[in-house]
Formats: structure tokens, sequence, C-alpha cells
């Protein structure tokens, strides 16, 4: 477990140095729809645990608005949140967003042209991977 542990880190790691590495405003700035399809979470002793959104307490839903540096977001049973977006980067078709909510901080790479949502969470001695899909809205 420690091993997949330390490939998340890593997948983690880069994701972030790709965002500081963009510095600029790009990849558009309309607000998109996105479902969490998959997510893995695992503690800073190696557990893993990977399934739906709901296993881990995570939204469901999320709609970003880059434009207003918000995202909104929705869990299964109804409730809402509201988070700040610090940075809005990317390039052409990707947009690359990143943020904090009190003492967790995240990143998300969606992939206008495909639909794809890939993200992190880095929380206290926990991290999560999050995939999903998303419309343009």
């Amino acid at each position: 477990m420690k091993v997949k542990f330390q490939i998340i880190a890593a997948g983690m790691l880069c994701l972030v140095s790709a965002v500081a590495a963009t510095g600029q405003q790009g990849g558009g700035t309309s607000s998109m729809l996105c479902a969490v399809t998959n997510t893995v979470s695992c503690d800073n002793d190696g557990e893993c645990l990977n399934g739906p959104a709901t296993a881990v307490n995570l939204p469901v839903f999320m709609l970003f608005h880059p434009e207003k540096n918000l995202v909104e977001s929705a869990m299964q049973g109804g409730e809402r949140r509201t988070s700040k977006i610090t940075s809005v980067g990317g390039k052409g078709d990707v947009l690359v967003l990143l943020g904090d909510e009190q003492t967790k901080g995240w990143s998300m790479r969606i992939d206008k042209a495909s639909g794809n949502l890939t993200g992190t969470i880095a929380a206290d001695g926990t991290g999560y991977l999050i995939f999903g899909s998303c419309l343009p809205r």
C-alpha cells in the first residue's frame, strides 16, 4: 500500500508543478459543471480507499466559475458549499484551477475538449485524487 501512496503523492506533486509552471491566465473562463466519477484517498500510513465521492465524504457535483474565482459543490445529500479559486491557468483547451478551503489545498485540471477532470485535495494526513466528467455551462 505504501508504494501506491507514493505514486499518488508523486502525481499530486507533478500536477502542482505543472500549475506553477503555467503561471498565466489562460484556458478560457467559461463555467464548467462536473460530476465526480471516482476518487482515491490515502492517509499518511499508506492506507488507500478507491471508490465514489460519497465513500470519502467529497462532493458529487462541482460547478466551477473561473470568471468569478468561485467553485460551488454539492454533496449527495444536497448540502452545498462554496470555495474560492485562488489561481486560474492553463493553455488551449486545458483549464487549471487552484484553491484553498480553510486548512485544505486543492487543484483541478479540466480538459474542455474531452470533459475529463483530474484533481487533488491535500488535507492534514490525507490526500485525495478526484476523477470526473465536465460539461461547459
